[in-house]
């Protein structure tokens, strides 16, 4: 009898133990699924803001190009000025969305409002007219994206939605918070509602909006002065003759780094920051730059003493002949101005190279002013990065 109690008490003990180890496991699998969960969705949530910015910068880029293409021309250029079909969902802009009052400029809006647009773009709600024509055109955006500040927006601040024919501008009249089921009133003039989710800078999807309310107030050609230009941004010169030029050639929005964002320096007059000038300046700021990096790259000292001829080639010893170059992080241009004057620029980061003399991580820095209306580079700095 008293061995059968111990056998009773052993087992006892033994399955104790077992529980003990299990519950220790299974708490152990439950932490590991939680951070592995957080860390999925911060994860989630910077590739987000990453795409946002990075590929919404592009496509405001690409249909900038395409507007100064039209000042250029005065108007002259014959471009179709038909927005885009109701059911054409592709992330192509169809114009740009300026707002002064919170900072927000030349941003892209495309047509529909599902996730591939809204991740990347203001979206038409295609179910409301363009802005400009008659009736209630809605555009909607997230809450922590480009509308993340319109409930700052008071009466009289104006809108500008530029197209490659025309510039529209709205008035701020009011504020209304809805349900996601509220509908939008049409009106027989032109107006404009900016649409978002509220609570602003909730990550989630919600069930009330926050409406912005404003009303036309006027129409103008695209190539009409209606804003202080950079001087002769337009018509800036690149030194690269038409074999580095041939060579080195991408098209906006597809470029071979990704775009941060573009500052300034110097004394930029508030007139040239509100203006189309800065996305002017920074597309020959950023060819001038990839001329350079795609001259050294290839190790023809020619191509680059076209677009740096005071830059010693040797300076760029460790990218020459290399197998391919990484851009680590963003490229970020800023731009050196005085009043409305572009007078240099610099773009500073990270590069990863691969072959070469010398593969490893690099910092380059490079400058350069502007010379009788030539851009050139004027500095080529590279080190080992950390």
């Amino acid at each position: 009898m008293a061995e059968t109690n111990k056998t009773r008490k052993q087992r006892r003990l033994q399955k104790s133990i077992f529980a003990k180890k299990w519950g220790r496991r299974i708490i152990w699998l439950i932490v590991v699924a939680l951070i592995a969960t957080s860390v999925a969705i911060v994860g989630h949530i910077a590739y987000f803001y990453y795409r946002s910015d990075h590929v919404g910068h592009q496509l405001s880029i690409k249909e900038q190009k395409l507007i100064t293409q039209v000042q250029q021309s005065s108007g002259s250029k014959v471009i179709s000025c038909a927005p885009p079909g109701q059911n054409d969902s592709s992330p192509t802009p169809a114009g740009l969305l300026t707002i002064p009052a919170i900072g927000l400029q030349k941003a892209p809006v495309v047509q529909g409002t599902d996730g591939p647009q809204l991740n990347v773009a203001i979206g038409h709600v295609n179910t409301s007219v363009w802005p400009g024509q008659p009736g209630t055109s809605v555009l909607s955006a997230h809450d922590v994206t480009w509308f993340s500040h319109t409930p700052s927006l008071n009466p009289g601040d104006l809108i500008q939605y530029e197209t490659p024919c025309n510039i529209y501008t709205f008035k701020v009249t009011s504020h209304k918070i809805v349900s996601s089921q509220s509908s939008v009133v049409n009106t027989s003039s032109p107006s404009l509602v900016l649409d978002t989710c509220w609570p602003i800078n909730a990550l989630y999807l919600t069930s009330t909006r926050y409406l912005t309310f404003s009303t036309f107030v006027s129409q103008v050609p695209t190539y009409a002065p209606i804003t202080t230009k950079l001087n002769a941004a337009n018509s800036l010169n690149l030194p690269a003759g038409p074999q580095l030029s041939a060579a080195a050639k991408f098209t906006f929005p597809y470029l071979p780094f990704p775009l941060g964002v573009l500052s300034f320096a110097g004394s930029p007059s508030p007139s040239w920051e509100q203006s189309n000038s800065p996305i002017n300046a920074e597309v020959p700021v950023i060819e001038e730059f990839y001329d350079g990096i795609y001259a050294a790259q290839h190790n023809n000292p020619a191509w680059f003493s076209q677009v740096a001829p005071s830059v010693p080639f040797k300076d760029t010893t460790v990218i020459q002949n290399s197998r391919s170059l990484v851009y680590e992080g963003d490229v970020n241009p800023t731009l050196v101005v005085k009043s409305t004057n572009l007078v240099g620029f610099t773009i500073a980061g990270y590069l990863l190279v691969s072959g070469g003399i010398a593969p490893g991580k690099y910092s380059y820095t490079v400058s350069g002013t502007v010379t009788a209306n030539t851009l050139y580079i004027t500095s080529f700095t590279m080190s080992t990065g950390n």
